[in-house]
């Protein structure tokens, strides 16, 4: 019993830490797709929470079940072999993508927080990035298993500091859009894209376990913990509305008056939540890619850590407004499939 639950939390953990990316612990992806939408945004927080439970509990489960050896079998059981191959090539696009936005975060942390150039930030990044992806996801684990508690409890302190119960009603919303709809579906896109990224890891945590009992335990204790997560970030955050709509760090913003070495510890943090995701997501890539491709593996590290590379010089904000949106809506599709077999397997059986 000891034994599932210490597997259980790990999982968690590792859940948490990979979706809890430059976006997530910085702030800039919970005001993007929750705070802007004021008390709408919070009950997209919660609809988001349960989605994280299912999702990743039901990905685990058919990992474990089909013994799947990547995310590119568990994509053409969902969709079928055509065009599971085609979502695959989208999912590896988005991977791209996101490790880019990450990336150039690591050089927005390394400006504004340590007051060094971003470029040192970047090329810092990517040279631990390449030694250490190599260790696997044992190293994934651990490095999760060590930053998650420590990043829960700083949200925690940000939001005590942050006293939203005493700041002005944050009940309307700060985005201006025609799309009057636009917040409930902003869950749905959030939760698809990081759980659709995610798999990466939570596809050889299933294929692992001996057992779907702390796959089910670790997906709703992780789910959970996101939950947990954004709901201190959102409240944290909505009573420092509108000032830090436009900010890079805005999490790490409002430790401002904790003075400088609450922050600058804060910072470290959010580097190391950002840099645990870059190696789980990089991980990721070069597993899709071997199977593909005949290159060896260091090589194909350093052809996605330039990819990436260049793409990161367009800069975190405007990469993360642009493409986390877009990618949310690209890839909804995977949990509609996700629902879909589910179904389909309990008529069958039925």
């Amino acid at each position: 019993m000891v034994k599932s639950w210490k597997q259980s939390l790990q999982i968690a953990f590792t859940y948490i830490g990979t979706v809890v990316g430059a976006g997530f612990a910085s702030g800039r992806e919970i005001i993007e797709f929750f705070v802007q939408y004021g008390t709408q945004g919070l009950i997209g927080i919660f609809l988001a929470s349960l989605l994280f439970i299912w999702a990743g509990v039901r990905v685990m489960i058919l990992a474990y079940r089909l013994q799947a050896s990547s995310y590119q079998e568990i994509n053409n059981y969902l969709f079928g072999k055509t065009a599971g191959s085609l979502f695959n090539l989208i999912l590896l696009a988005v991977l791209l993508g996101t490790t880019s936005v990450m990336l150039a975060a690591t050089g927005a942390l390394f400006a504004g927080s340590f007051h060094l150039p971003a470029q040192v930030g970047i090329w810092f990044s990517m040279i631990w990035i390449f030694l250490v992806t190599a260790k696997g996801l044992q190293a994934i684990h651990s490095v999760n298993s060590l930053f998650v508690p420590v990043l829960i409890g700083f949200t925690v302190l940000v939001f005590l500091y942050s006293e939203p119960w005493n700041a002005a009603s944050t009940s309307t919303a700060v985005v201006e859009t025609n799309k009057p709809w636009i917040w409930f579906t902003s869950p749905f896109y959030y939760v698809a894209l990081n759980v659709s990224l995610t798999q990466a890891v939570l596809v050889p945590i299933g294929r692992a376990s001996k057992s779907e009992h702390p796959l089910i335990l670790g997906g709703l204790l992780g789910g959970l913990g996101i939950g947990l997560l954004l709901l201190l970030a959102y409240s944290s955050m909505s009573a420092h509305m509108p000032q830090i709509v436009s900010m890079e760090m805005p999490m790490i913003y409002m430790l401002a008056g904790l003075g400088q070495g609450a922050a600058l510890l804060f910072a470290l943090l959010v580097y190391a939540e950002i840099f645990s995701t870059l190696v789980a997501n990089v991980f990721g890539i070069v597993q899709q890619l071997k199977q593909v491709v005949s290159l060896p593996p260091p090589l194909i590290i350093l052809v996605i850590l330039l990819a990436c590379y260049l793409v990161s010089f367009i800069g975190f904000i405007p990469l993360l407004s642009l493409l986390y949106p877009l990618f949310g809506q690209i890839v909804v599709l995977f949990l509609f499939m996700l629902c879909y077999r589910q179904i389909e397997t309990f008529v069958w059986k039925k």
